[in-house]
């Protein structure tokens, strides 16, 4: 058997394609294959209807599939058509698309790769130069988006995260239910820098059922605008936050007014216990944490309202006893004596709707944050991003559950 018969078989490229010439490199690294045609009416790259040939273009190479550790390259004169339609365009290549220098099922492998890992890595394991695994990523993205098509998830979720220094950040638009990305918003995070998204998407926006989010004043007002369906959400990680930032304002003003510079500073190195659960609290810190509790009496009762608060979530879920649970905690929380507290409580007596609805659907933001996790873990694996669409294009590919493959890679 020949070289060019086994490469034949090994490629099967599809009629009219056939392997007219292999050459091996010297030290065996590197394989050319190259691929004639018969006489063939090719498809329009425009509009996939069958014209007559009109020229060939200059011969083109593309990276395929090594061949036992040897990078593999096609060479092809592609044919271009003369379309009734569009005029005289590129003829369809059944094994590689019109703007990338890789075949199909190399691209597929470069997805496949860059999934599991950051693009330099997926470089270095396929050959493929950073550069290109960019523009793959890219036309993946495009690609998977197009398939997606404009639907609005019916439970939608919105949440900010800083991206770049100087708080510079973006809101990610998530789908709770798919634990996906659905769209990333680079602009920023005021009303005036998101509303075009809004507005972009109204007419779909209208079907969303419930919207979780925080309580932001400028996510409310869109949602009240742009979907007037929507039950607003205010799940139990942005409340609980609320009430950890109020009893942090109470440790620093108590800590400020310790006199004993050793309880001080022993009460300084306790300060994230008061930010955990009673039931998550380590055993190891327990110690620290009660003794922390006793030097500064307010710290403890700020933390104790807070945990009361968490009670919240493990009442039964009715209507009624949810609201009375909590108008006895906010009459406790405003009569605490502490300004943070009262004003914490007075914050989420306002967004009470939203907290109330998030509990009785059982709608929680905790998939939108857990993507942002791993946003954090994509900026950190490229060294961070410069540029705010390939930033976007990133979060899209690994945390959009898209269909990225090509065709012909599957």
């Amino acid at each position: 058997m020949t070289l060019e018969m086994f490469y034949q078989k090994l490629l099967n490229p599809p009629k009219p394609w056939v392997v007219s010439k292999v050459e091996l490199s010297e030290d065996g690294s590197r394989v050319d294959v190259w691929l004639t045609h018969e006489q063939y009416t090719f498809l329009c790259s425009v509009c996939q209807e069958p014209a007559p040939t009109y020229d060939h273009m200059p011969e083109r190479i593309f990276q395929h599939l090594d061949t036992c550790e040897s990078k593999t390259f096609l060479h092809v004169r592609l044919p271009r058509v003369n379309c009734p339609k569009h005029g005289v365009k590129q003829g369809v290549f059944p094994l590689a698309g019109p703007y990338l220098d890789v075949t199909y099922k190399m691209e597929a492998k470069c997805i496949q790769v860059m999934e599991a890992c950051d693009r330099s890595a997926a470089s270095d394991i396929t050959g493929v130069s950073w550069e290109r695994q960019g523009s793959i990523m890219k036309r993946a993205v495009d690609r998977g988006l197009e398939r997606r098509g404009d639907a609005i998830p019916r439970i939608l979720g919105m949440d900010e995260k800083q991206v770049f220094s100087r708080h510079r950040y973006f809101t990610i638009i998530t789908d709770p239910l798919n634990h996906s990305v659905y769209d990333v918003i680079t602009d920023g995070r005021a009303m005036k820098d998101i509303t075009h998204w809004f507005e972009e998407h109204k007419d779909k926006l209208i079907d969303v059922e419930k919207a979780a989010m925080d309580m932001s004043a400028s996510y409310g007002s869109l949602a009240v605008m742009y979907m007037p369906n929507a039950e607003i959400c205010y799940d139990h990680y942005h409340v609980i936050a609320t009430m950890n930032k109020a009893v942090d304002e109470v440790r620093k003003s108590a800590q400020a007014k310790i006199v004993n510079e050793e309880d001080r500073r022993m009460f300084f190195r306790s300060r994230m216990t008061f930010l955990y659960g009673e039931e998550n609290l380590p055993d190891h810190l327990r110690f620290k944490f009660e003794k922390a509790k006793s030097i500064s009496a307010p710290t403890a009762r700020a933390w104790e309202i807070k945990e009361l608060l968490r009670g919240l979530w493990r009442v039964t879920p009715e209507e009624a006893e949810l609201v009375a649970y909590f108008k006895k905690w906010f009459w406790r929380a405003t009569h605490s004596r502490l300004e943070p507290i009262r004003k914490a409580a007075k914050t989420l007596k306002r967004h009470w709707a939203g907290i109330l609805a998030a509990i009785m659907n059982g709608i929680s933001n905790s998939a939108t944050e857990g993507l942002n996790s791993k946003i954090e873990v994509i900026k950190r694996s490229a060294c961070g991003y410069r540029n705010k669409d390939n930033f976007r294009t990133a979060i899209l590919f690994h945390c959009g559950k898209l269909d990225l493959m090509p065709e012909m890679g599957r």
